[in-house]
């Protein structure tokens, strides 16, 4: 399983309204995101508005389609496009970084 880590930038007059959405997504949302290859999906927000995401998926790509090509998704996505500071569907806005460190991984190397 790959991991995936992101960053978004919600608009900090919004927070509020982020954060209560995320507090209840829609489960027919959760139900597509699980169906479509996501796994310990988790947001953290900053005051300031720096969204950071946590995503592991065998495919993220992949995964990203599937959940895109549903209703739901695309209903979800017009909601938090209000929301965010930049333009467009927000699952589209993503900065994704690199994975510089993983305790699992090299405690394995090391032990190996």
């Amino acid at each position: 399983m790959k991991r995936y880590c992101f960053l978004g930038h919600v608009d900090p007059a919004n927070l509020a309204k982020y954060r209560e959405a995320h507090a209840a997504v829609w489960p027919e949302l959760l139900r597509a995101l699980r169906d479509a290859g996501w796994h310990n999906y988790s947001l953290h927000l900053r005051d300031d508005g720096l969204l950071v995401g946590y995503v592991e998926s065998e495919d993220l790509d992949a995964a990203q389609a599937r959940v895109a090509a549903t209703d739901v998704n695309r209903r979800w996505q017009a909601e938090m496009a209000r929301l965010f500071a930049s333009e467009g569907s927000p699952d589209e806005a993503w900065e994704f970084l690199d994975e510089v460190f993983h305790l699992e991984s090299q405690l394995a190397a090391a032990d190996s």
